[in-house]
């Protein structure tokens, strides 16, 4: 099959190996650009994933769903589920295994959940309250634990565990000065963990935006835009942390980024704020602020997921009879596919929501909210 991308700021390159356009992307730091429409055939097809499974909490005593999230599947493909004091862990067909979540402040438990990750013998389930890290193993058996020192970071987020060390998004909140109302850039940083010294490092940032009212030393803000980060090839993160159409491919051991690429999008409007949205302001110092201004445009790509050497980028474009579009890349960078992926409006909520949903092969897992604010966790095979 033909591929075409070109190099931004050079003239457009067609019939190379996609390999070819990365090298020169990388040598001189620029960002692969892509045409509108890939090339492969079929591409813009109607995909409709098959209804496997289906999780519920209705008539067993073992889990409650509270605000089920950050799925993140296995290397045997079973599923674990971070719930209000629960670590749910699920086998590949669903049913119920156990629950890590041990309240308290010793060995083994903890207060707070912040995120999970599945190595290949063990659970690794990162604790805001106290601060560490929890190692159990398949079993769900307590093998150790690591304290990870924040220095005042107001959040880190597991993302990645390679090489002896853990990768976390450490996020900071915004510094302003006096009084502002308006859009800032937030910092969003990689930290790095030496599992054997206990140290940590920090390494590149990543820049989103934020709308920020302070007020006489005290502030409150709207996020615009959150960075998201998924594991890569298994030791490198995808991430997009921009309102406008990028991926980024990191490598957290270099700590550099060693990919950079988009494709043509037209920009798909914001839409108009819920009733909630404009009433979610805040007071600050006895004046109250309203909620977040009205956007112009949506985020372009609103989550992603990787499967085997692809990246799929789920855009904000829509169609009430199509679905969601989503795109494919190569790990070159260059756009190689699309399809519309058509699911009840439950499933595609979810799947534009980083951490509601979880890619494995041709598994999605989902969080599904019913009209009765009830939650099921659905598994769909998804052929392309």
């Amino acid at each position: 099959m033909n591929k075409t991308a070109r190099v931004a700021g050079s003239r457009t390159w067609s019939g190379f190996l996609p390999v070819l356009l990365a090298v020169a992307a990388l040598a001189f730091g620029q960002v692969v650009e892509n045409p509108a429409k890939p090339k492969a055939a079929g591409a813009g097809r109607v995909v409709v994933p098959q209804d496997v499974l289906a999780i519920s909490d209705v008539g067993t005593d073992d889990l409650y769903f509270k605000y089920p999230g950050r799925l993140k599947t296995t290397p045997d493909g079973s599923l674990l589920v971070r719930d209000v004091d629960q670590v749910l862990h699920f086998d590949r067909n669903g049913k119920f295994l156990r629950n890590l979540f041990k309240k308290g402040q010793g060995p083994g438990e903890l207060t707070q959940v912040d995120s999970i990750l599945a190595i290949e013998k063990s659970i690794i389930v990162k604790s805001n309250s106290p601060n560490k890290l929890i190692f159990f193993d398949a079993s769900g058996k307590f093998e150790k634990e690591i304290p990870i020192r924040s220095e005042g970071r107001t959040s880190m987020t597991a993302l990645l565990c390679q090489g002896g060390a853990f990768y976390f998004k450490a996020s900071e909140y915004p510094q302003t000065q006096g009084n502002t109302q308006g859009f800032v850039d937030v910092s969003q940083t990689i930290v790095a963990l030496n599992e054997a010294t206990g140290e940590t490092k920090t390494l590149s940032s990543f820049m989103t935006k934020s709308y920020v009212v302070s007020s006489g030393g005290r502030s409150g803000r709207f996020e615009v835009n959150s960075p998201f980060a998924v594991t890569y090839e298994q030791k490198l993160l995808a991430i997009t942390h921009t309102e406008e159409y990028l991926l980024k491919i990191y490598d957290p051991a270099a700590d550099k980024v060693v990919r950079e690429f988009r494709r043509a999008y037209e920009r798909v409007k914001a839409e108009p704020l819920a009733e909630e949205q404009k009433d979610s302001g805040f007071i600050i110092d006895g004046k109250y602020f309203s909620g977040p201004p009205e956007l112009k445009f949506q985020n372009d790509v609103k989550n992603f997921f990787t499967r085997g050497q692809d990246i799929w980028a789920v855009t904000s474009t829509r169609d009430k009879a199509k679905g969601i579009l989503i795109d494919v890349f190569d790990g070159e960078g260059v756009y190689r596919d699309c399809f519309w992926l058509k699911l009840p409006e439950a499933a595609l909520k979810s799947v534009l929501s980083p951490g509601s949903c979880a890619l494995d092969g041709d598994s999605l897992w989902v969080v599904e909210r019913s009209e009765d604010e009830t939650f099921a966790i659905k598994k769909y095979r998804v052929v392309i």
